[in-house]
């Protein structure tokens, strides 16, 4: 029989292990206090710092080591299910994890063959309906968006949502003569029109601030105005 230290080596295995031992009794006293909601705005901090190294290009070993901070609250987490006797741990999280992708992926694990970007998008949403025992076509196209993701980040997923299913058209609007900032939108100006955009809502947050308006909400009540009537036109 080898003993532990003959095993082959596992760093997933060994890292759950040395979380387990801090999160279970007779760890960590901290980690013993910490729970799902306790830790959300570590998740979101240690998910923000990732996106930050990668955005900013640091050194790969800084991008590394962030993203470990990432997996880590995952782990945090099973763990803590673990432990509280919730019905579920890593392994568990694993499994059905695997389980979905490979079904939501017919054109590489099954016999349905090279798909295009719009056909992949369209059996998602089939996908995901079956799964959840829905009617084809049930689904509104902005369902699973939560309400509370930073006011851009979910403009944007509203956005693509409603593009994806037909209902706005983007690309109109950034030709209309009327847009100031069609100028630097081109397929090969990608740069530029990340520089011209970005320069353009700083301009609109600095308008907020000078009429004493939350930019935060405005954006927010702005989407709600525009999937309602996305939403209704679809009908």
């Amino acid at each position: 029989m080898t003993t532990p230290a003959e095993e082959p080596s596992d760093p997933i295995a060994a890292l759950q292990r040395t979380v387990r031992a801090l999160v279970f009794p007779g760890g960590c006293a901290w980690h013993a206090e910490q729970s799902h909601e306790s830790l959300t705005r570590y998740l979101v901090e240690e998910t923000a710092e990732f996106i930050d190294a990668v955005e900013r290009e640091l050194p790969v070993e800084e991008v590394r080591s962030e993203l470990g901070d990432v997996l880590y609250q995952v782990l945090f987490h099973a763990a803590i299910a673990e432990r509280d006797g919730e019905g579920y741990d890593l392994a568990s999280v694993a499994e059905s994890l695997n389980e979905k992708l490979i079904a939501r992926h017919p054109h590489v694990f099954g016999d349905r063959g090279p798909m295009t970007a719009a056909e992949l998008n369209a059996e998602w949403e089939r996908l995901k309906e079956d799964a959840a025992g829905e009617d084809r076509g049930s689904r509104s196209p902005l369902d699973g968006i939560p309400a509370s993701m930073p006011a851009l980040a979910r403009a944007a997923k509203v956005v693509d949502r409603l593009r994806r299913a037909g209902l706005i058209n983007p690309s109109a609007a950034e030709r209309s003569h009327e847009d100031p900032l069609a100028a630097v939108i081109g397929p090969d100006e990608q740069r530029l029109a990340e520089f011209g955009i970005g320069d353009a809502m700083l301009a609109l947050v600095t308008r907020a601030n000078a009429a004493g308006v939350d930019p935060d909400r405005a954006l927010r009540l702005a989407v709600d105005r525009l999937a309602a009537r996305a939403l209704h036109t679809g009908d």
